[in-house]
């Protein structure tokens, strides 16, 4: 392993871990899905750390990052709707931009332009997301509910900015 592909592992451990923590749910052990789902969400960021510090990005690690934050995402919130541990309308709203961001990624690759960078709002969502998640999996729920009241509106402002720039690099 060279330290130029260390990033594009770490990405690949987040994808390795949603079958684990998924396991977990499905079992029932909350306490080992929400380590298992924190380990993950840490990675997120150590990958895009180390990436940025180190000019370690890659056209690889580019397409893989945000395929694994939504698959991520989609799966565990899947798993939520399902089981009925957050509100449904929260769900929805929340798989609903995660769906359209993956896809506007798509349309953005399938014009030949690349992915667009996350801004600060878009990590921000995120990292409050994988928090709410954990809470609520820890049984910790007026601060994980709090904090997926706090989401919703942060998500789709990250959305709709995420869809402005996505609409210039295609219609300039």
């Amino acid at each position: 392993m060279t330290l130029h592909n260390l990033p594009n592992y770490i990405t690949l451990a987040r994808i390795l871990l949603i079958p684990v923590y998924l396991y977990y749910f499905i079992q029932g052990n909350l306490a080992a899905t929400a380590f298992f789902f924190a380990l993950s969400a840490i990675t997120d960021f150590v990958d895009g750390f180390i990436a940025r510090k180190y000019n370690l990005e890659s056209k690889v690690g580019k397409l893989l990052d945000p395929l694994a934050d939504k698959i991520t995402i989609i799966s565990i919130l899947l798993v939520l709707i399902y089981l009925n541990i957050i509100p449904r309308m929260l769900s929805y709203v929340i798989l609903a931009r995660e769906i359209f961001i993956f896809l506007s990624g798509i349309i953005t690759y399938i014009y030949g332009l690349n992915f667009i960078n996350p801004s600060f709002i878009g990590k921000l969502s995120i990292a409050l997301l994988y928090l709410a998640i954990a809470l609520k999996l820890l049984n910790i729920n007026y601060f994980g509910n709090l904090l997926f009241y706090i989401v919703i509106p942060i998500n789709i402002y990250s959305a709709v900015d995420y869809s402005i720039k996505a609409y210039k690099r295609i219609f300039k």
